[in-house]
């Protein structure tokens, strides 16, 4: 009978595989003797088909309660025993392997540090104002402008309309209406100075309706703000003001000379949120004050400040598309758009989003991105594959050495199950150590990366309430990623075939062996994203701060005086022509706002022919006849405007010259543009187009002139001491500010140099530089320590080789060479698989910026060639040790 037949008359496997999971051990032996000898009768008698058929039937029939297999009884005093003995195990692999064990638990603390830092940072940004009962239902109004053809948005909208908005709209529930309040002094009965407050705002009783999860300690919600000079103060605040003292009934006065009285105490909101406001001022307030009233422009429709807030909250079938609908009626009756020539939409916006959203900005608020924040889990995610695959491929290559020990262990009676615990158990270890070390490392990083983490987060929230938690299921996780292969793939051997030692002889050629070589390419093409990533960023942000952006930058100091909008004197002015007169000042210009700015004012104007009629929304820089001098702006065309205490004649920017349809731009000379119906104002220069904002924002249409002293709040000073040592710089600081505490003794001098104005447009992108520098030499730094660790053990495993090969007339460039060429080609793969990945990473992230720098060749050699470097030093230098080994050593035991 030929093999085939015989395999023809064989019971069906997965019956005998059945068999063998429900059947006690003690009586397997027995039933599947009787039903192979019954098997062959019935193949005799009745055919091959249908003795499976009985064969199969018999299998059923066995299947009885005393034939079942039963889950034995183990002890408590067992479990706790076998428990201690995996771990006295683990720990002596531990110890007999210290080099081993340092790379693991080095390059896994790293992983975790790093992830329990982002976890951490990911988790306080996204817990902004979720603490709300009703918070899914809250909305904030936001305004969006249509100026000639640019759309402008804004986090606020003109006072009437949450007051028109609850009396005429329907599903809604309450509506909040009040008023940030920049910053401004506050002075105490009894105490000799004011200090200046920042968290102020002007609210209603509907204030608490919509934001219903504040504790009051003292006071009534519904009476605390409901009349004229009433305040609403946090615990801290009060205690702040008052000390030891009840501050119910205590005078406070606000905006130089209101007495308000404070009605109410909160308790301390200990959770985040974009609302913090310590000082809460009544609505009323400005019903009963008219000269305070007229700073907030309660009666304007036209007046868009985003200091006026709305928020709302739906009722509990409403939804937001519902309101929506409604606000088109609104805008017909009251903003009459066709008289402004500017069109207003108004949208909601969810709470939960505030905290993401930089088109509607509050005062001083702090903004998360939310892409930067699943770049940076991604990047914690990566970095913790890396680690685990250190693990992997380091346990997977020292499966060799233990394959005898698993033989042992099965022969002794040792299940899979019990081996897979036992290898479980030894990363479960190694991973504990680890995560010990990456709270240390943790700890460390979040100081060093304290510009760049939210100012109030630290790591001692992993102690309170839960937080632990988050480190636990780290350790679990990374427990479970890393030793999970590992552990099945030792427990796998069969323990005839260990005990031949026979995994030595096919370690090189089995799939583990493919599989590690996966794994360096996995990580190797993660480092050299990073390293990509680093590269591309890096220039792009280069390029940022050295752009020639049309004007100069350098040893250009510009500040505002303290509250200088409320100055009704001339001492600004006086102040500018003593600072001109400075040996260290070569120039001086009053502005309302720089150059380049985040802020700005528009307007849309009129160029009007016999035949055509171009309306442009321009954006307005004022400032005196100094500022193209300060600033180094080119006049393209014409002449300065002269002085003038009112806007009289203008400066247009290339850009603004073209928008009106003059080409070339010198065309807008002597031709007249129409400010409003009545009035016209003549083009006297054109400008060359400097950058007016960052340079992810194109060059607007800028409109310059000249105005009355008092609009201009920002000193501009271009130093004599341009190009010069830094002592001389910082004697003409010295000399500037003795002048101005002349003029200003109550306030300090704070000035900032532009260079580092323009810098601080890129903060986002720096942190981000940052963040991929750091993940990038992390990336690096745990894939080479792998690669040292597997180089390590191989040239371990082959040290007899080594030794036959320098006998037989091998160089120790020779040797380095051998064991090097390998993992050359697996840095090439890896570079093949992470350049477009990070190309097109990088090109959707320069995608923001309207000015960018180009991604050449040079950046992909660059990279390819420092992977090549970083692995070739790590190979090479652990081989050339190895082969300096004298070869006797390895060969007099052969």
């Amino acid at each position: 009978m030929d093999d085939n037949e015989m395999k023809k008359e064989q019971p069906p496997l997965w019956a005998n595989r059945f068999l063998t999971w429900f059947c006690h051990p003690d009586l397997l032996p027995e039933i599947q003797g009787d039903l192979q000898e019954l098997f062959g009768r019935w193949v005799q008698e009745y055919g091959v088909r249908k003795a499976r058929w009985l064969y199969v039937l018999n299998i059923i029939f066995f299947f009885r309660p005393f034939t079942i297999r039963r889950k034995s009884f183990v002890s408590p005093i067992t479990s706790f025993i076998m428990l201690r003995n995996y771990l006295l195990t683990a720990w002596r692999q531990v110890q007999k392997n210290k080099l081993h064990t340092a790379i693991n638990v080095f390059g896994l603390a790293i992983g975790m540090a790093s992830c329990l830092i982002i976890s951490l940072t990911v988790q306080h940004e996204f817990s902004y104002d979720r603490y709300h009962s009703d918070g899914d239902r809250i909305y904030r109004i936001t305004s969006h402008l249509k100026f000639a053809d640019d759309w402008v948005t804004n986090g606020g909208v003109p006072a009437p309309v949450p007051l028109t908005v609850r009396d005429e709209f329907t599903g809604l529930d309450a509506v909040a209406a009040f008023h940030t309040v920049h910053p401004t002094e506050v002075k105490i009965p009894g105490s000799a100075e004011a200090t200046e407050q920042k968290r102020l705002v002007i609210a209603g009783p509907d204030f608490f309706d919509v934001f219903t999860d504040h504790h009051w300690l003292m006071g009534n919600p519904a009476q605390a703000l409901a009349k004229p000079y009433q305040v609403v103060l946090t615990e801290s605040q009060a205690h702040k003001y008052f000390g030891a003292r009840e501050a119910v009934g205590q005078t406070i006065t606000y905006f130089d000379s209101l007495d308000f009285v404070v009605s109410g105490i909160l308790a301390d909101d200990p959770h985040q949120t974009d609302l913090p406001f310590t000082d809460y001022l009544s609505f009323a307030t400005l019903r009963a004050d008219q000269t305070l009233a007229g700073n907030y422009g309660l009666e304007s429709w036209q007046n868009t400040n985003s200091s006026s807030l709305a928020f709302l909250k739906l009722s509990q079938r409403s939804t937001p598309a519902d309101i929506e609908r409604q606000f088109p009626a609104l805008i017909d009756k009251y903003i009459k758009q066709e008289a402004n020539n500017v069109k207003s939409k108004f949208n909601l916006q969810p709470l939960s989003d505030m905290h993401f959203d930089a088109d509607y900005l509050l005062d001083d608020q702090r903004i998360a991105h939310k892409p930067t924040l699943y770049g940076l889990a991604l990047v914690a995610l990566f970095l913790l594959l890396i680690a685990s695959i250190n693990f992997i491929n380091l346990e997977t290559a020292r499966a060799v050495l233990r394959s005898r020990e698993v033989g042992v262990r099965k022969v002794l009676g040792s299940s899979r199950g019990q081996l897979i615990q036992q290898f479980l158990g030894e990363t479960f270890l190694i991973t504990l150590l680890a995560g010990g070390l990456a709270v240390l490392i943790a700890h460390w990083g979040m100081d060093y990366f304290k510009e760049s983490l939210p100012p109030d987060l630290s790591l001692h929230v992993l102690w309170k309430s839960n937080g632990w938690l988050l480190l636990l299921a780290i350790v679990g996780m990374v427990s479970l990623l890393a030793g999970a292969y590992p552990a099945l793939a030792l427990s796998s051997y069969s323990p005839v075939f260990a005990l031949k030692n026979q995994m030595a002889k096919s370690s090189g050629i089995t799939r583990k062996a493919y599989l590690r070589k996966s794994l360096i390419v996995f990580q190797f093409a993660i480092a050299q994203a990073f390293i990509l990533g680093t590269l591309m960023v890096g220039s792009q942000l280069h390029f940022l701060l050295h752009k020639d952006m049309g004007f100069q930058k350098d040893a250009i100091v510009h500040f505002q005086p303290d509250q200088w909008w409320q100055d009704t004197t001339q001492r600004r002015v006086t102040l500018a022509n003593e600072l001109r007169n400075l040996s260290g000042v070569s120039a001086l210009s009053l502005s309302g706002r720089l150059p380049a700015s985040s802020g700005w004012s528009s307007r849309t104007v009129t160029y009007q022919t016999d035949t055509s009629e171009a309306k442009v929304n321009i954006y307005i820089k004022q400032a005196d006849t100094s500022f193209l001098k300060v600033y180094g702006i080119k006049l393209l065309a014409g002449r300065n405007y002269h002085v003038s205490d009112t806007l009289h004649e203008l400066l247009l920017n290339e850009t603004a010259a073209k928008a009106f349809g003059f080409e070339p731009p010198a065309e807008a000379v002597g031709q007249l543009i129409a400010l409003d119906e009545n009035r016209l104002l003549p083009v006297v220069g054109v400008v060359r187009d400097f950058h007016d904002g960052p340079l992810y924002e194109k060059i607007h249409p800028v409109m310059m002139g000249s105005e009355e002293s008092r609009r201009l709040g920002n000193f501009n000073l271009l130093l004599a001491t341009q190009g010069k040592q830094g002592e001389q710089v910082e004697q003409s600081l010295a000399q500037i500010e003795k002048v101005y505490q002349r003029f200003y003794p109550e306030a300090p001098f704070e000035y900032q140099f532009y260079e580092d104005t323009i810098a601080k447009f890129y903060e986002a992108e720096q942190r981000t530089a940052r963040l991929i520098n750091v993940a990038t030499g992390l990336g690096i730094f745990i894939s080479c320590l792998g690669l040292l660790g597997l180089v390590s053990f191989t040239t371990n495993q082959r040290i007899k080789e080594i030794g036959i090969r320098k006998v037989l007339g091998a160089t120790v460039a020779q040797i380095v060479t051998l064991f090097s060429l390998e993992f050359v080609g697996l840095v090439f793969i890896s570079f093949i698989i992470a350049a477009p990945i990070a190309w097109y990473l990088a090109s959707e992230w320069l995608s923001r910026f309207a000015y960018r720098t180009d991604i050449g060749v040079a950046i992909f050699i660059l990279t390819v060639l420092s992977a090549l470097g970083l692995a070739l030093l790590t190979v090479g230098l652990r081989s050339w040790y190895a082969a300096l080994a004298n070869p006797v050593d390895s060969l007099r035991n052969e």
